[in-house]
């Protein structure tokens, strides 16, 4: 086996082992100190009053049931975010804020519509009824920065309510 074939090989041994040590930390439960939440349970879909028109922004966190620490920092500070900075539109309607456990059946319908894997953010302009929705992607690059995070949500959540 020549050089360049061993490297490679140890490259491939290396990221495998990486994704087996990764990928079950999201579906197991948060074992390190939690972070403080506001309100009531957040695993609920947040009550607010019906939008008053045809053109609102919904914005909808999914998360499993059990989650790592990202899933749960990404939920608190989105939240954290929207209760900061969206007060207004969130009373008055134009912005609907929703936390949603993905393996919960009573969700299924918001599911199916956003169709998300695991913990995802999503952002939905609807303007006239119309619904268009785009995945945050972005965020995960920015969890344990409060100051990235938070800008980059807010971001997302000013460009959409400027647009409808």
């Amino acid at each position: 086996m020549n050089m360049l074939t061993r490297v490679i090989s140890g490259f491939f041994v290396v990221i495998l082992i990486c994704l087996i040590l990764l990928l079950p930390a999201c579906s197991s439960p948060n074992e390190i100190n939690p972070l403080p939440t506001k309100g009531n349970n957040i695993s609920t879909p947040t009550i607010q009053p019906s939008p008053p028109s045809d053109d609102f922004v919904e914005l909808v966190y999914f998360h499993r049931t059990q989650r790592c620490y990202s899933c749960q920092y990404a939920g608190d500070m989105t939240q954290n975010t929207v209760e900061s900075y969206f007060s207004d539109e969130l009373t008055n309607g134009k912005l609907i804020f929703k936390m949603l456990d993905v393996q919960d059946s009573a969700n299924a319908e918001m599911i199916d519509k956003y169709e998300p894997y695991g913990s995802s953010l999503f952002i939905n302009m609807v303007m006239g009824g119309q619904d268009r929705i785009q995945a945050i992607t972005d965020i995960w690059f920015h969890i344990g920065d409060d100051d990235k995070f938070i800008s980059a949500v807010k971001t997302e959540i000013d460009n959409a309510l400027e647009s409808i």
